[in-house]
């Protein structure tokens, strides 16, 4: 715990922030104990926050909306990067379409390493890979961009199988169904 004000390896951290440090001495994880910015996130006092060996962010909780890679994020959302940089997790302050899928406000999002929509939930009902996805309900992606899984908002048939509305349908990797 800090008994002053001390900029560490390029960030400000308040006094009573508690800050940890990996075994190369290099940043690790912290507590902050006021907002403080890191990498232009303003990231909320009283919440962890932490890095990746080589120093980058992986982790905060953000204090105010914000816009990060184009999503609007929710004040006190926690924010996950992967070790690229590129944001993996966050809750979405409000409904918007990403890749042309309707996303659900309040509810958290997630990419791929490359970048890629991985899951999230429907703010309304659509059409995904052929499927009628149920608003509400939760859609998932392999990194290889095919559908995972969803909600089905009518009945259908999918291989063979009829598959009643509200069911949740997964597929392998190689688009086969799971057995339902």
């Amino acid at each position: 715990m800090l008994s002053e004000d001390a900029d560490i390896q390029g960030v400000f951290f308040g006094k009573d922030s508690v800050v940890g440090f990996d075994e190369n001495g290099r940043l690790w994880r912290c507590r902050v104990s006021r907002d403080t910015v890191i990498n232009n996130l303003h990231c909320k006092a009283w919440t962890e926050v932490e890095f990746s060996r080589d120093g980058t962010l992986i982790m905060c909780t953000v204090a105010n909306e914000t816009k990060i890679e184009g999503i609007p994020v929710m004040a006190g959302s926690m924010v996950l990067f992967h070790g690229n940089g590129n944001l993996f997790k966050c809750d979405i302050a409000r409904d918007i379409i990403v890749e042309g899928y309707p996303l659900k406000s309040g509810t958290d999002v997630c990419f791929s390493e490359s970048g890629m929509i991985s899951a999230f939930n429907l703010s309304e009902d659509a059409l995904i890979a052929g499927l009628p996805c149920m608003s509400g309900t939760r859609v998932w992606f392999y990194n290889n961009c095919k559908i995972a899984g969803c909600t089905v908002s009518d009945d259908i048939e999918i291989q063979g199988t009829l598959i009643r509305e509200g069911t949740s349908v997964f597929f392998r990797e190689d688009g086969k169904l799971v057995n339902v």
